[in-house]
């Protein structure tokens, strides 16, 4: 698809803070642009300015040096095929930059409907904190708006006290009816099986199978342990926990346990970062 940025926003977002956002943006594209040295103009093949205005904002890299037009409406609007999210999901959009010049102040104006928005507003990227736009559109932003710093990717998915949330509804994929979780993962309903729903990594090479349950319940749960496993699998003692955990779904004091441990021997960053994840 080529480096791309995706936004799950709120569909009609408020016009006061909408002005204030746009004025931000304003701001910092023009820094850097002057920082950078590129031009940024209405679309690819149209010179005319970028638009700042009321209700919307819409610029692209110049000729060669641009790619998709990027656009943020205050009130979404969406294509003709494009299905209604489920309730209290929001609506889907994306830019594809394909790291051009332009990219920086893509990420600029993410970063700063991120911050004026919260979650009416998240961002998510086929890109990574280090990467050249992000870290030029953090920089940009806390020195000319005095905000930016703090922005990152890298944000836990979202966790009720049941487990990982599922987002969206059923689907037909590769012959399984599936629904997706909030990490990326998938839970399958497959036909036969050796559980009633299995959970699975569709970004591995091999859709690896992960854990399953014969209870949607079970199955959220098991995958949410298997989840912390994976993405703290560098912090000690979880071996000491970990049993406990699957064993008692929707109860956190194993995992609570763990990170007070942690935090007794030294390992302060770990144990904030696994409370970060549990749901309060």
């Amino acid at each position: 698809m080529g480096y791309t940025h995706y936004v799950t926003r709120r569909k009609r977002l408020p016009l006061a803070t909408f002005t204030l956002a746009v004025e931000d943006c304003r701001r910092v594209v023009e820094a850097l642009c002057q920082e950078k040295g590129f031009t940024v103009q209405y679309d690819r093949d149209d010179p005319r300015p970028p638009l700042f205005g009321p209700d919307s904002i819409r610029f692209n890299g110049e000729g060669d040096h641009g790619h998709e037009t990027f656009v943020i409406d205050r009130v979404y609007q969406p294509d003709d095929d494009q299905s209604k999210p489920a309730r209290g999901e929001g609506w889907f959009e994306f830019t594809k930059t394909n790291r051009k010049p332009y990219d920086s102040a893509v990420c600029a104006c993410l970063i700063v409907f991120h911050h004026h928005f919260g979650k009416w507003y998240s961002v998510s990227s086929d890109g990574e904190d280090d990467d050249e736009g992000w870290v030029w559109a953090r920089g940009c932003c806390q020195r000319v708006l005095g905000y930016g710093a703090e922005f990152t990717l890298n944000v836990p998915p979202k966790i009720t006290v049941d487990g990982l949330v599922l987002t969206g509804g059923w689907y037909s994929h590769s012959g399984n009816v599936v629904r997706d979780l909030s990490n990326g993962w998938r839970l399958a309903w497959p036909k036969r099986a050796e559980f009633r729903f299995m959970a699975f990594d569709p970004m591995s090479s091999d859709a690896a199978f992960i854990t399953g349950g014969n209870t949607i319940l079970l199955a959220r749960w098991k995958a949410t342990v298997a989840y912390f496993q994976v993405a703290f699998q560098d912090a000690p003692f979880l071996d000491e926990f970990v049993d406990a955990m699957q064993a008692m779904p929707g109860e956190w004091s194993s995992f609570l346990a763990w990170s007070d441990k942690l935090q007794d021997h030294g390992h302060d960053d770990s144990a904030k970062k696994i409370r970060e994840h549990i749901p309060r």
